[in-house]
């Protein structure tokens, strides 16, 4: 074998080199690009260190049957059955609590009709709905006053019956496995922990898929994660499952050895800017 060739300073090698830069990177084939790692890290360190922003997303389904398996899967949310997304051209939408008591400020989060950010504060008017314009995704939403909520509070489309978030009595948010990348945007997947529990002493072992759609296709299953009432399961990706701008990711059950479990979950993502 040649001897390889030696330099007796980096200079010779790379000249003017800033040597704090990360210089380690990996080709993204998703997305054409070489994506930089931290010197000596990993390739989710290197994600991480660059990222531009982080979400942080955590659900909970509080009652899941054995029936999950026989009919339908179920979305690890506060809706308690599969989830369904607003149209992509957006919708008109609305917020009304339960209770005609409620007056408190709420926020709203997600995603206008251009997948960009959007967050909205407004007053709740008891069971009288409140419009809140047009959104194509809604992912968050939570209490923003001094008094619990005394209703569940829904928001959905004008004049419709399918709920797009439900904050529960006494959780005064949202609590949805649910997200989608904003169009400017480029996320990873770099974390998620999946957990269960039941009053009773019974265990009960579930199964559950982490989909992702990207925009225009179809939802492709990426994890099947088994856990249950007497282990969880959490796992930190080495290499992070790239979501493109305006991709969706959803966790749902689709199995369940028992009745009446309840399911929790939450995942990290890493933002960066697409530019």
């Amino acid at each position: 074998m040649p001897e390889q060739p030696r330099f007796d300073d980096a200079g010779e090698l790379v000249p003017h080199r800033n040597f704090t830069i990360p210089f380690n990177y990996v080709w993204e084939q998703t997305t054409s690009r070489w994506v930089p790692m931290t010197a000596g890290g990993s390739y989710s360190g290197g994600i991480t260190a660059q990222a531009s922003d982080f979400v942080h997303k955590f659900g909970s389904n509080n009652s899941i049957s054995h029936q999950v398996a026989l009919n339908a899967q179920e979305t690890i949310w506060d809706g308690s059955n599969e989830y369904v997304f607003p149209d992509d051209n957006g919708e008109d939408m609305e917020v009304v609590s339960s209770s005609g008591s409620d007056n408190q400020n709420i926020v709203i989060q997600g995603l206008d009709e251009n997948f960009q950010l959007k967050t909205l504060n407004t007053t709740l008017t008891g069971s009288n709905p409140v419009g809140i314009g047009t959104w194509s995704r809604i992912f968050r939403a939570y209490n923003d006053d001094s008094t619990n909520f005394a209703g569940n509070i829904t928001i959905n489309e004008v004049g419709q019956s399918i709920d797009y978030a439900k904050i529960l009595i006494g959780n005064n948010q949202t609590l949805m496995c649910v997200y989608t990348i904003p169009a400017d945007k480029i996320g990873y997947l770099t974390k998620y922990t999946l957990s269960a529990q039941k009053p009773s002493s019974a265990s009960i072992n579930f199964t559950a898929q982490i989909r992702i759609r990207e925009f225009g296709k179809v939802f492709r299953v990426q994890e099947i994660v088994s856990f249950g009432t007497n282990h969880d399961t959490q796992r930190s990706l080495d290499f992070p499952t790239t979501l493109p701008p305006k991709t969706d990711i959803i966790f749902n059950v689709v199995d369940s050895d028992g009745n009446n479990g309840a399911v929790n979950a939450d995942f990290d993502i890493a933002l960066h800017d697409l530019n």
